[in-house]
């Protein structure tokens, strides 16, 4: 070391951000809400697509006088709810942001278990006339699975770690 040089201090790694080390079952648990979102939102859009025609998978019910669709409207919720979703790393080491996730998750609780209401409350309305189709089975599995599947996403029992910026988590 040559003299009058003073050694530079060891740094230790940067850590990025404070993270879950996410489990198989929360890993799970959120690709079968995203699933189940997208899944619904593509329901909806082929509703829209099929508006003017009889479609079992698409329409909610159907009588001798008309067919019972979801409106435009309901293609908000399941974007919504993809949005919300906390996000969970899809490759190792899989780990979820714990800054926002609970506020995150409590809200996609919040769309899943309104999306269910709306629906239920819509095939409440309709009159004897109507028979139920495929889609409102598909789209009722759909919102209780997602919603399900997001409770499972809780972080009850996850470890934390600090996630660095090589890509690393050191548990804490």
């Amino acid at each position: 070391m040559e003299a009058g040089a003073e050694p530079k201090p060891e740094t230790p790694q940067a850590h990025i951000a404070e993270v879950y080390l996410v489990t198989p079952r929360v890993y799970w648990a959120s690709l079968a809400a995203q699933i189940c979102a997208a899944g619904l939102t593509i329901g909806v859009l082929g509703s829209i697509f099929t508006w003017g025609d009889p479609s079992a998978l698409f329409d909610l019910a159907d009588s001798p006088h008309g067919l019972s669709k979801p409106e435009l409207g309901y293609l908000f919720g399941p974007v919504l709810i993809l949005v919300m979703l906390p996000l969970v790393r899809r490759r190792e080491p899989r780990v979820a942001y714990v800054s926002r996730y609970r506020t995150r998750l409590v809200a996609a609780l919040a769309l899943w278990v309104a999306g269910l209401v709306a629906l239920l409350t819509h095939l409440a309305g309709l009159n004897d006339e109507y028979t139920l189709q495929a889609g409102a089975y598909v789209a009722s599995a759909l919102l209780v699975a997602g919603l399900l599947a997001t409770l499972a996403m809780w972080p009850a029992g996850l470890a934390t770690g600090s996630f660095d910026r090589r890509g690393g988590v050191e548990p804490t």
